[in-house]
């Protein structure tokens, strides 16, 4: 038996504390890792893949018909310089007017030709605008599925955070009020025992390994205000009493 001059639920609260500090912390990792954020996610990628591809399919169509116009307003201008030289009345050879003539003609071909796969590309265009606008509002709706998902996160993560941050300044201040002695055996035994020290006798029944202790121990322990040792699992044991259950119902609410 440990002698004792503190309050030994202190031990036993200090155990629930940590005990809760470690449950929070594992429910911010779980939602850090939220099943429904990483398909979000994966769902978020391939519309925006879907997206870039037919806004640079629509974007390389548009450059196209850019081209083709620019190459058009440009022969256009050729042209009208030839016609201007033709009635001019400043060419002399038969062979120079017939050149310019062809030269007029062959240019108005191509136009013409290259108005066509102008008016091909604007119907083209069309139809990809479509694409592209409901590629868009496919992954507009993405976007807005993740941000949802992530702003519940975040705020579950601070109020979690919240409650940790209460938690380890009780934690503090029960520290505190325990003795250096009874505190360094407390850590000796939660890093011997995986992490759980302390255990509450109730019934003679040990609430850690669950098993009753032996009658010749159990006559031993008899003093509520006394700390002792489990004979089955080798952990610090307090004799319950009614405010435990009041400690538990605080750091569970």
């Amino acid at each position: 038996m440990i002698e004792s001059k503190f309050n030994v639920t202190d031990l036993v609260e200090l155990q629930l504390i940590e005990n809760a500090i470690s449950a929070r912390s594992t429910e911010i990792e779980n939602i850090k890792n939220n099943k429904e954020q990483v398909s979000a996610l994966k769902e978020l990628e391939e519309v925006t893949k879907k997206f870039d591809e037919v806004n640079a399919a629509y974007s390389d169509l548009e450059s196209k018909r850019k081209k083709l116009e620019d190459n058009v307003e440009l022969q256009n201008e050729k042209i009208k310089n030839d016609e201007s030289k033709l009635f001019s009345g400043t060419i002399m050879s038969a062979k120079e007017l017939e050149n310019y003539q062809e030269e007029v003609k062959i240019l108005k071909q191509r136009n013409s030709e290259m108005e066509d796969e102008i008016l091909e590309l604007m119907i083209e265009l069309e139809e990809m605008s479509d694409k592209v606008k409901l590629a868009a509002a496919e992954k507009n709706k993405a976007e807005t599925h993740v941000n949802r998902i992530n702003n519940e996160m975040n705020e579950k993560i601070e109020v979690f955070k919240h409650i940790v941050e209460g938690l380890r300044k009780r934690k503090d201040d029960v520290i505190s009020r325990i003795p250096k002695d009874h505190l360094k055996k407390y850590n000796e035994v939660k890093n011997k025992k995986g992490g759980i020290a302390v255990s509450v006798l109730k019934d003679n029944f040990c609430s850690v390994c669950n098993m009753q202790i032996p009658t010749t121990a159990a006559e031993k322990i008899e003093d509520i205000d006394e700390i002792y040792s489990c004979p089955l699992c080798g952990r610090i044991a307090v004799i319950y009493r009614s405010e435990i259950d009041r400690i538990k119902k605080e750091l569970e609410s």
